[in-house]
């Protein structure tokens, strides 16, 4: 119970780190399992596996939609205002570029521009309360 909601939200989580996810298999493993599902199990396994493969052999990398380029520039915002309480994650995330002002999302992926122009301003708004939480705090 539950398998479609589950997947739904490892998927969520998975894009907000920046992972395209290219397939996704839920299986049923209960302690006596009858043959027939250990079949379907392996079945949906090698579906993933081989929609798996051929993203990697093809290279491609999905768009971003609205949501996870919103939630990028957000956490752009708070590790970079946030340097002094979290120097791992702001010291990775310049690493890796996406600090830079012409990142636009973890991967090079093409983003709508409209979608970009979202994000900015939503980072735009987290910076401004992060930086007056801050100064409050003082």
């Amino acid at each position: 119970m539950g398998e479609k909601d589950l997947l739904d939200y490892l998927k969520d989580v998975a894009g907000i780190w920046g992972f395209d996810v290219v397939s996704r298999a839920g299986i049923v493993t209960p302690p006596k399992m009858p043959e027939r599902q250990v079949k379907e199990n392996n079945r949906r396994l090698e579906v993933a596996a081989r929609e798996f493969f051929r993203a990697l052999e093809e290279g491609r990398e999905q768009r971003p939609g609205l949501r996870s380029v919103v939630i990028f520039h957000a956490r752009l915002a708070t590790f970079d205002e946030l340097a002094d309480s979290a120097p791992a994650d702001r010291a990775y995330w310049k690493e890796q570029g996406w600090l830079d002002a012409s990142a636009r999302y973890y991967t090079s992926a093409p983003v709508n521009p409209l979608y970009d122009a979202a994000g900015r301003i939503v980072e735009w708004v987290a910076r401004r309360s992060i930086r007056r939480g801050l100064a409050a705090m003082r």
